[in-house]
């Protein structure tokens, strides 16, 4: 079993890798805002990504969440040298798999494109027929990448997996940097070839820990019938999911140029912070979970629950303040370049609080996921999703035609935070206390700590105003932007810190005393 240190180490090493992925994700998604803007083009690319990425999404989450249970199953019944067949075997059948759907999805790529694109008009249609055509390769890539990371996160290899997006962005970066020219189409193949630079990445750290490649294909073995019939739920659960998605684009097709364009921008902003933190806290959670309560060790399992749900309010809910008071700047800094218009920053800035709002019950989701995948209920996820699509669906459409992609990113907002509110409830009915009352108390502490520091954000305007007087151009302004942003934050952050210590946040004093306690052993070292 993994040492609390070893856990610490591994959360802190995808942190740190997911934090440089982010940073070229942000870099690439303002590349691409100066180079595309906010029109027809965009409008295409964005819909028909999220066409391909609905279909690979479906295969990577069913992997991600049965290829480890599976890996360990394996491992401790047959041996190593059979942990390394399922996983050839796992390889094989997913690909077969792949080619399949992706014949099947350009050959009816128009019909694949009405998940996205049913509301747009004929020119910006016929372009994402177009792009799909070009993206389906991503979905056997997508797969390969799937089971390689489920591997490396088994064998403990969380760096490497946690690193995963920065050969994707390099991609990107390079193609807007010096290739933009070809147009939309190359945007396209890029995002293709970059799924399959992350393959590439992962190989020798696999081949590190023990992976070789032999032809496997077995259809009739038991482990992995036993990972597709576990599959089957998680994929109608991410489907369910995914419909919120495919609701959402298409009612931004039917509104202006740009729309869903606006819409794609202001998320991405959100789950920036998703993608750094919370990915890190679940997957090492999951494991860990796992262990406790299929061992009936229900006392750890559920603190193992109660501290992430603790640690993911610390990071989202002054991430949730902060975005709302300083989405402006964000987007100005990030998008406000080349074809990117002022009022597409406008309305980007005003989706994203929109979205924000759905940011802390987003984080929390995807842990109460986690717990009820270590009971080994996938019926729950389900049926909560079920709910979070209707409630979604129809605030769209009571609200969108009024406000727009305003009310598309609000309507995520509230359906998911009333789906967390009932995911709560089925799950205490189902394990009982879940510790509601040090969650409840880590929130309210979380809450004055983060409107202290929200209060001094406040003074990123003034200051901003003041310096940008004294500068002209873009190029400039946009600079002086970043470094009043980057000094504010960081001091915010020291505020909300600070207060958390002096409210009593055990988790706080713990790493300061922590902290501490290994300067004084450095001092006695020297001294001795």
């Amino acid at each position: 079993m993994e040492t609390t240190k070893n856990l610490a180490r591994s959360t802190l090493a995808i942190v740190f890798f997911s934090f440089i992925g982010k940073i070229l994700g942000f870099f690439r998604e303002a590349l691409q805002a100066s180079k595309f803007g906010a029109g027809i083009e965009m409008d295409a690319f964005t819909a028909s990504q999220a066409a391909t990425a609905i279909i690979s999404a479906l295969i990577v989450t069913a992997i991600s969440t049965t290829f480890i249970p599976g890996l360990q199953k394996v491992e401790s019944e047959l041996g190593e040298d059979h942990k390394l067949k399922y996983t050839n075997n796992m390889l094989s059948i997913v690909s077969i798999f792949s080619i399949v759907l992706i014949a099947l999805g350009i050959i009816f790529a128009k019909y694949v494109s009405y998940l996205t694109a049913l509301k747009a008009d004929p020119e910006t249609f016929e372009l994402v027929v177009k792009l799909t055509k070009f993206g389906m390769p991503v979905i056997i890539f997508s797969a390969i990448a799937g089971v390689f990371t489920g591997f490396l996160q088994y064998e403990g290899k969380f760096a490497a997996a946690g690193a995963i997006a920065i050969p994707l962005n390099l991609v990107y970066i390079f193609y807007l940097s010096f290739l933009h020219h070809i147009g939309i189409v190359g945007l396209t193949i890029a995002s293709v070839l970059g799924v399959l630079a992350q393959i590439l990445f992962l190989l020798p750290d696999a081949f590190k820990v023990g992976y070789r490649p032999k032809f496997v294909i077995d259809f009739k073995d038991k482990y992995v019938k036993e990972a597709l019939i576990l599959a089957i739920p998680v994929l109608i659960s991410t489907s369910v999911n995914d419909l919120n998605v495919i609701v959402n684009r298409n009612l931004a097709l039917g509104m202006e140029t740009g729309a869903a364009s606006v819409l794609n921008y202001a998320n991405k902003m959100n789950t920036m912070i998703l993608g750094i933190f919370i990915t890190a806290i679940t997957a090492i959670i999951f494991p860990t979970m796992s262990r406790a309560f299929g061992s009936g060790n229900m006392k750890q399992g559920k603190r193992v629950m109660n501290a992430s749900i603790k640690t993911v309010l610390f990071l989202t809910v002054p991430a949730t303040i902060g975005m709302l008071i300083l989405a402006r700047p964000i987007v100005d800094i990030a998008y406000l370049h080349g074809k990117f218009t002022i009022q597409n920053a406008i309305d980007t800035t005003a989706t994203l609080r929109c979205y924000t709002l759905a940011l802390i019950s987003i984080s929390i989701s995807n842990v109460l996921n986690r717990v009820y995948y270590s009971i080994s209920d996938t019926k729950t996820p389900f049926f909560v999703g079920a709910i979070n699509v209707a409630i979604n669906i129809g605030l769209n459409l009571l609200v969108a035609h009024k406000f727009g992609t305003r009310g598309l990113a609000a309507s995520v907002s509230i359906a998911t935070t009333i789906a967390v509110i009932i995911s709560f409830v089925l799950l205490r009915d189902k394990i009982g206390n879940l510790g509601m009352k040090s969650i409840i108390k880590a929130l309210i502490k979380t809450l004055m700590a983060a409107t202290l520091m929200g209060i001094f954000c406040f003074v990123y305007f003034p200051i901003e105003k003041f310096f940008i007087s004294f500068v002209s151009g873009n190029a400039q302004t946009t600079l002086v932007k970043l470094i009043v942003l980057m000094i504010v934050v960081g001091v915010a952050v020291i505020i909300y810190g600070v207060s958390l210590y002096k409210l009593g946040v055990r988790e706080i004093r713990d790493i300061v005393y922590i902290a501490k306690k290994k300067i004084n052993n450095k001092k006695e070292l020297k001294q001795g």
